[in-house]
This record gives structure tokens, sequence and C-alpha cells, in this order.
């Protein structure tokens, strides 16, 4: 009889122990997988950026030593290019990310399940299942939009009244100075609390929709209902599946944030300020290589969150032991006496 890959519903640490257990025994694949679409990133990324910046800080250089010499057209022209450059980059990385994301989720799904997929298969799936992941990208993006506008009109009407209400105050006082730093102290303090609060519904719609994109490439849905899918899944286990999403922020602080900003810090300290921009370049390209060691483990524990909630929602442990009597009842399967 085949082995049942979910035999019952997993804590946080069970899932996050198999999810390095296969992110180890498949890494050779997986780090192929990313690798295939970051290091041409990474490559783009450093030529582009680091022609960029370098064009851009040495003109801010030359202009601190002449500032007489400084040509306001020529800099926004620097200016206007490097954003231009950066703004392709980032179009290049959406895209090459979404591919890699995509390949990693078809090897993980057969890694879940036992079974075996070639590189070239997961690439074929990613290419196939590439617009309904754009469609729930651009459909996630602007519901956060709307959401980030709306806490941002919010912001303003209450420094609009905020301000007003100071003005009268420092207005019928004599004490208009503290008045005018109470008004700046108050008006951080709705800043970071309008933050904070515009948090709350985005990290609760992430959580509801974190296994969509499991969803697009197993079940091979449409946007829509792929986050309809997971937010059914997800009913009933949002502190669960909000605590993940805490440790994958810290997992990620660790594998990317933490080796490149200590190297970051390094670099810019020993290397000549003339080379900075060059050491720009290096270092966004080195942030899409460390990316081919932590997409593995993120499609790895998206999907086997997927396959963990289906267990809890809908016994899909009972299908898959149903479906493994079937196969060993098959006359092929049979033993002779």
């Amino acid at each position: 009889m085949q082995t049942i890959p979910f035999s019952a519903p997993m804590s946080l640490g069970q899932l996050l122990d198999r999810a390095f257990r296969l992110y180890r025994v498949r890494f050779r694949k997986l780090v192929l997988t990313a690798a295939l679409f970051f290091v041409p990133l990474a490559m783009v990324s450093a030529l582009l950026m680091g022609t960029a910046f370098n064009s851009y800080f040495g003109l801010l250089f030359d202009a601190m030593e002449q500032p007489a010499a400084l040509n306001e057209w020529t800099v926004l022209q620097a200016s206007g290019a490097t954003l231009a450059l950066s703004l392709v980059v980032g179009f290049f990385g959406l895209i090459l990310g979404a591919f890699a994301f995509l390949s990693l989720l078809a090897q993980a799904d057969a890694n879940a399940l036992g079974r075996e997929l070639s590189v070239a298969a997961s690439v074929r799936a990613a290419l196939r299942r590439f617009w309904p992941f754009v469609g729930m990208s651009l459909l996630t993006g602007l519901i956060a939009a709307g959401i980030a506008i709306v806490a941002y009109l919010i912001f303003f009407i209450l420094i609009f009244i905020f301000a007003g209400v100071l003005t009268a105050l420092g207005s019928a006082t004599a004490s208009g100075g503290v008045v005018a730093v109470g008004a700046v102290i108050l008006i951080i303090a709705l800043f970071f609390v309008l933050m904070f609060l515009l948090l709350l519904p985005l990290a609760y719609l992430t959580t509801r929709w974190l296994v969509a994109p499991v969803v697009i490439m197993t079940e091979l849905k449409g946007p829509v209902d792929a986050l309809k899918r997971s937010w059914r899944l997800t009913e009933g286990s949002f502190w669960r599946l909000f605590g993940l999403l805490v440790l994958l922020f810290i997992l990620n602080s660790i594998v990317l944030a933490l080796p490149l900003s200590l190297i970051q810090f390094v670099a810019f300290a020993v290397t000549p300020s003339q080379m900075f921009g060059l050491l720009n370049g290096a270092l966004s390209g080195l942030s899409n290589l460390l990316s081919i060691l932590w997409y593995p483990l993120l499609a790895l524990t998206l999907t086997l969150v997927y396959y963990d909630l289906r267990v809890r929602k809908e016994n899909y442990d009972l299908e898959l032991r149903i479906q493994a009597l079937e196969a060993s009842a098959r006359p092929g399967n049979l033993s002779t006496p």
C-alpha cells in the first residue's frame, strides 16, 4: 500500500519541520529551479542598477566638489534615467519572480505528495498558470491600494481637523509655541497609529488569502475562485496562520534581510564613495541571488499549509486513504497465491 503523506492535522512545528525536511531532501532541484529565474535577474539587476546609480552618484559627487557647475537639467536627466531603469528592473523582477514562485509551487505540490517532477515540467506548469496568478496579484493589489487610499484620506481629514483645533487653541492662548510642538507630536502619533490600523486589514486579508497561489496551481482555478477557495479553507484558522506568517517573516529576515544588511554595512564601510553606484548595483543583484534560497522554502511551506487545511476542513487524509486502498486493490497490484 502506498504511503499516506497527510495522515493527520499538523501543528505549526510539525508543518515547518516537514517543510525543512523536504527542502533538505529536494534542495538541489529546488535551488536549480529558482536559479533559472533569479540568476538572470541578478545579472540584469546588477548591470542596469550599477550603471544607473554609478552615473547618478558620480554626478552628485561632482556637484558637491563644484557646486557652481551644477546643471539642474543634467541632474533631472540622471534622476529620470535611474528611475526608469529601476522600474525596468522591478518589472522584470515581478515577472521572473512570479515564474520562479509558480514553478516552485508545482514542484512543492509534487514533493508534498511524494511524487517527482522535473524542472522542465514545473516550468511548463508555471507557464500555464501565469496569467491567473497575475490576475490574482492585480486583484489583491487593487484591494490593498483601495485600503491604503481610504486610510490616507482619513489621515488627511484628521490632520485638517487637528490643525483647525490647534490653531484655534493657539489663538486663544498665549502659549502658541507649546501648542505648535504639541501639534507636531500629535500628528506624528496619529501617523503611526494610522499605519498600525492600516496593517490590520492587510494582515487579515493576507492571512485569509495565504493559500490562494497554491489553489491556482493545484486546483487550476481562476483569480476570484482561488481567493474564495482560500477564504473558505482558512476560516477558523486565522490566528494559527497569522502566527505562521510571523514566523515566516522572522525566517525571511534571517535568511535574506540580515545577511544582506550586514554585507551592505561592511561594503559601504570599506568601499570608496566613488564606487557607491556600482556597489548598489552589486547589492541589488545579490538580493536576487539570496532569493534562490528563500523561495523554495516559502513554496513548500504554503503547499503544506494548503494540504493541512484540506485535512482539517475536508478530511483530505481520508480521501488519500481511500485512493491508496483502491490502488492496492487493483488486479495488477494483487499478489498471486
